[in-house]
């Protein structure tokens, strides 16, 4: 009977510690599953650095969120980060690091256009997916294999900016101005392949400068002179900055600025919010930008923007909304809708996968498809300003 009985808490004692196992293992998939790896090249330090600093902390928000609900494909994410100083040759080199020695399965990034564009290429020749949070692109080859694109491009927005222009604001003589890195070249590109739609406007100047101008007062100068009825300011936050305080400074409050998608963040704001704020400045962006001034009750807002902010809150103790860090937030998200098509993070799989995500987002709805890469509707910008230090949807008296 002793016998028996000892042989039976053998037993007992044998499936309990089985057990104990099972539930330990159980408890803690993902901490002993691989993790996916994800590279970002971000601009967190040099002229840029805000932008990119913002878009860090959105990415990290949102890796942590999926990894509390899972990951993805039962493994965690992982997102290695190397900051490219906002310099285009050093964003190349971080690409290539991430690629080549990480192994990373997707890259995002960088932050805008002039760093973007040698990501672009060594992703292209690389074989592996980008999801891009610069709007440029290649306009001789708008397509490419292995890009994908977060913001509405410079060469498509530019255009709904000039129609805006002038059947909104009735302007006929429009004087150009812009940075000359690619951003600006494509954005400034498009208006000009555009004006001839409008046959009774014109653009009277074209002036450009370089994102790390200190003064644009001669480039400002003479476009007051020849008196336009509006400016179209295609260039990033910095270097509007600096044109809305020589704007200012040169008497041109009554000129109306039409600026593009890189200008509305808290870089800008700070430092030129005074001088734009009342209308004179209509700047395009999403409704991110104002998704506090949402209704409360609006799916968009209750299921996406508020989640978001109270994320942000609890980890940076942050509670305004930047620009950036919409573009990041849709990147990684993109990023794990692929992975749950693709079934797997191979390379090829995942851009295979990128083509068939369907996502709606913090910016806005994106489809992409094999003849689309930039997914994101034109709908999804329109004019905003800044009134009393908050931003409005533009609204014609």
């Amino acid at each position: 009977m002793k016998h028996r009985v000892a042989l039976l808490l053998n037993i007992v004692g044998s499936l309990t510690v089985v057990l104990t196992l099972l539930l330990t293992v159980a408890a803690r998939p993902l901490q002993s599953a691989e993790p996916i790896k994800i590279g970002a090249v971000l601009a967190i330090t040099g002229w840029a650095g805000s932008m990119g600093s913002y878009q860090r902390d959105s990415m990290t928000i949102v890796s942590e969120q999926i990894n509390r609900a899972g990951g993805v494909l039962g493994r965690p994410i992982e997102i290695e980060f190397e900051d490219d100083q906002s310099s285009p040759t050093n964003a190349a080199v971080a690409a290539t690091k991430l690629i080549r020695d990480r192994k990373v399965a997707l890259l995002l990034g960088s932050t805008i256009t002039a760093m973007c564009m040698p990501v672009v290429a060594i992703c292209e020749r690389e074989s592996t997916p980008n999801i891009s949070l610069g709007a440029g692109h290649d306009i001789t080859v708008p397509l490419k294999k292995w890009v994908f694109r977060i913001p509405l491009t410079d060469y498509r927005l530019s255009p709904l900016m000039l129609q805006f222009t002038i059947n909104t604001l009735g302007a006929r003589k429009i004087a150009l101005l812009h940075s000359s890195d690619a951003s600006g070249m494509m954005g400034a590109k498009g208006i000009l392949d555009s004006i001839h739609q409008y046959k009774d406007a014109s653009i009277v100047a074209e002036e450009r400068f370089e994102s790390t101008d200190t003064t644009m007062v001669p480039q400002l100068a003479k476009i007051k002179a020849i008196k336009p009825d509006a400016i179209i300011l295609y260039t990033s936050a910095a270097p509007a900055a600096v044109v809305a305080k020589n704007w200012q400074q040169l008497g041109m409050e009554k000129t109306i600025v039409v600026g593009s998608h890189g200008v509305p963040t808290a870089d800008f704001t700070r430092i030129a919010g005074k001088i734009v704020d009342g209308g004179q400045w209509v700047l395009y962006g999403s409704r991110d930008n104002y998704g506090d001034q949402v209704s409360p009750s609006d799916p968009w807002r209750k299921n996406i923007y508020d989640p978001f902010m109270k994320a942000l809150k609890e980890k940076f103790d942050r509670t305004d909304y930047q620009a950036p860090y919409g573009t990041a937030h849709e990147a990684v998200r993109i990023g794990m809708e692929a992975l749950k098509i693709a079934g797997t993070d191979d390379r090829a799989a995942l851009r295979d996968a990128i083509e068939k995500v369907r996502y709606q987002g913090i910016i806005g709805e994106y489809i992409y498809s094999p003849v689309d890469h930039d997914g994101l509707a034109a709908t999804a910008y329109g004019p905003i300003i800044l009134k009393d230090g908050k931003w409005r949807p533009y609204r014609k008296d």
